[in-house]
């Protein structure tokens, strides 16, 4: 593959960096089964995506945007304030977020997903929100319908912004618990605003460099004989 260009994109959102590099083959109406199956190993590699593919690619992007300095809230309802309905527990979203401006007084960044399908099957939200905005006592203060618990949004060295949206995406809408058009996960258009642009460029190596000061990353790979695909993700630094 000496001399070859290298197909790039680069994402960058906080300290996560997604890349991926490629030798992109062309279909042909002609492909056999076989070529076809291979070809698509390189344009669909199965993967997270540098680029926005998937909804929980387009999550953890938003979520790296918090940075180190993010934490994740578990919002339960005691018996009195429990919601009947999602449609409830929607209504019940937006006056907590209200309640949230108020407190501040300014525009934040949020995510958020209301669930009621797992566990032991009553609604609840996961909310992501920056310690710089809201500290655990006071979401403990403010939401006053149950309880609060919270962690770090990146656990620690080696965890990753995917985890927790995959956690957070894991349900699946059924019509009953959560109506078919409804979107269970939603974040602030702020995050959407502060996503820097995706960086396409071309190259003559499909080496993608890691830093030294990575604290968590992952590669994938994949060759044949139409083509070849790699790609890396890291998180730079630490608090």
């Amino acid at each position: 593959m000496s001399g070859a260009v290298w197909l790039c994109i680069r994402q960058r959102a906080g300290p996560l960096v997604k890349e991926c590099r490629a030798l992109r083959p062309r279909l042909s109406p002609y492909d056999s089964p076989f070529e076809r199956a291979e070809k698509n190993k390189i344009l669909r590699p199965p993967r997270d995506s540098s680029v926005c593919r998937t909804r929980v690619d387009r999550l953890e992007l938003r979520l790296a945007l918090f940075g180190h300095g993010g934490s994740f809230y578990t919002l339960t309802f005691d018996d009195d304030h429990l919601p009947a309905s999602f449609h409830e527990a929607e209504n019940v979203w937006r006056a907590f977020l209200r309640k949230l401006r108020l407190w501040l007084g300014r525009p934040f960044d949020y995510a958020y997903a209301i669930e009621g399908r797992h566990g032991d099957h009553r609604y609840h939200l996961h909310l992501v929100l920056r310690d710089r905005d809201f500290s655990p006592a006071e979401l403990r203060y403010l939401w006053g319908r149950g309880w609060v618990d919270d962690e770090p949004l990146l656990r620690g060295p080696g965890d990753s912004f995917r985890r927790t949206a995959r956690y957070m995406l894991k349900e699946a809408t059924d019509g009953v618990v959560i109506p078919i058009n409804k979107r269970v996960c939603r974040w602030s258009r702020s995050l959407n605003q502060a996503l820097p642009e995706a960086e396409y460029f071309e190259a003559r190596s499909g080496a993608i460099r890691i830093p030294k000061g990575a604290v968590s990353r992952g590669q994938y790979r994949t060759d044949n004989q139409f083509g070849a695909y790699r790609y890396a993700w890291y998180i730079k630094g630490w608090r």
